[in-house]
Formats: C-alpha cells, sequence, structure tokens
C-alpha cells in the first residue's frame, strides 16, 4: 500500500516587530474611524456623502456573507483614507476588468478577521487539532489588510471601452482616462438606511475595537 503524504501549510512565525505594526496599524485605523466618524456626524452633507458611496461601493449588511461587497464598517474606512471613492477592487481583479494600478499609488487598508468565530456549542465543547491535541474555540480578532484600490489609482491596461484611452505603449503605462470617462462615475446601487448608518458611526466614538461582525 503505497504511503500518501499529507502536506501541511507551515504556520507563519509571528515575531514581537509584526505585532508592534499590526497594532500600530489597527490603532491608525481606528483614529481614522473616529475622526471619519466625527465628520460625518456633525456634518449632515459628509453623512449623505458616506451612504451614496456606501450605494456606489456595494455594501453589505452581514460582513462574513460570502456575497461581493464591503461592510459598512470597512467603507467609512476606505473613506477616511480616501475621499471621493466611486468602485473599489483588489490589484487582480482591477487585471480582470482590463486596468492597472497606477505607479506610485498606495494600497488602501480594510479590516480583515482572523481566526474562528466562537460559537455556543464550541465554547461548550473543545475541538481536536491537527495535532491530536484538544483546542478550543477562539473568538476572531482583526488585522488591517492593504490591498484595495479605488478606480481613480487605476489606469488602462487595455483600451478604454468607455472613452477609448490607450495604454502608452511602455511597460508601465500611466495613460489615465479623462475625468469626464463614465468609469469614474458612482454605481447605482441601494442606500444604507440612515439609523443604521448613524448607528454604526455612533459606536465608532466610543473608541471601541470593533465588534465581532462589523469589519
Amino acid at each position: 500500500m503505497g504511503k500518501t503524504a499529507t502536506k501541511r501549510r507551515k504556520r507563519r512565525t509571528v515575531t514581537p516587530a509584526m505585532q508592534a505594526r499590526s497594532a500600530a496599524s489597527k490603532a491608525a485605523a481606528n483614529e481614522l474611524l473616529h475622526n471619519y466618524a466625527v465628520a460625518c456626524l456633525n456634518n449632515p452633507e459628509e453623512f449623505e456623502a458616506y451612504r451614496q458611496a456606501a450605494a456606489s461601493l456595494g455594501w453589505k449588511l452581514d460582513p462574513a456573507s460570502s456575497e461581493p461587497g464591503y461592510s459598512l464598517l470597512n467603507i467609512a474606512l476606505l473613506l477616511a483614507q480616501r475621499p471621493g471613492l466611486t468602485h473599489c477592487a483588489g490589484f487582480r481583479d482591477w487585471h480582470a476588468q482590463g486596468r492597472q494600478v497606477a505607479v506610485g499609488e498606495q494600497a488602501l487598508g480594510t479590516f480583515r478577521r482572523i481566526g474562528r468565530k466562537k460559537t455556543d456549542e464550541a465554547e461548550d465543547k473543545p475541538k481536536d487539532g491537527q495535532d491530536g491535541e484538544e483546542k478550543t474555540g477562539r473568538n476572531r480578532g482583526y488585522y488591517v489588510k492593504r490591498g484595495t484600490f479605488d478606480v481613480s489609482q487605476t489606469v488602462p491596461r487595455e483600451r478604454c471601452p468607455h472613452c477609448g484611452t490607450e495604454p502608452d505603449g511602455t511597460e508601465r503605462s500611466n495613460a489615465q482616462c479623462p475625468p469626464t470617462c463614465s468609469v469614474f462615475l458612482p454605481r447605482e446601487g441601494v442606500l444604507p438606511p440612515r439609523e443604521y448608518v448613524m448607528d454604526l458611526l455612533l459606536s465608532q466614538i466610543s473608541d471601541d475595537e470593533p465588534e465581532d461582525g462589523d469589519a
């Protein structure tokens, strides 16, 4: 009988320096969210701009769902980093859409989950780990991952179907569509309820960490 070798993914060693960088990144993101929430709550126009941006970017009520889109918390964080967003995607997704990230553009950060959600059943009943030892469930944590770009940070990697702009022939073309190109226009979408947005913004001025299900 042949021996089947099972490859296990090597766990990345988390160093104190990495933990410090992650903590600093989360602290900076929470400060951005706090300031953005204050601005929205004090300015009705900013509040409505947030709702409009959420409709354009594609918001989802359940952050844990597999549906495309961003949680309202992450949309607030994106807007706090770069106001006026209309359509965001990752590096590869932009390639699939015929665009590429322009030279020199900095990625935007969003909250991502790590770990597994602790269910009521998991709290009472430990699970066996791969190494045969019993392992208890753990709450999900959060970190800030950079890898999101707005359409304004991208350029055509092939002929733009909206305005006809083409790459300039260089390896990293920076030929940009004109500001009037419809690729930059907000997308149509459903506005998030005012009450839900209000509750989310108020929760950010309490200086609490993101709750489970918010990111």
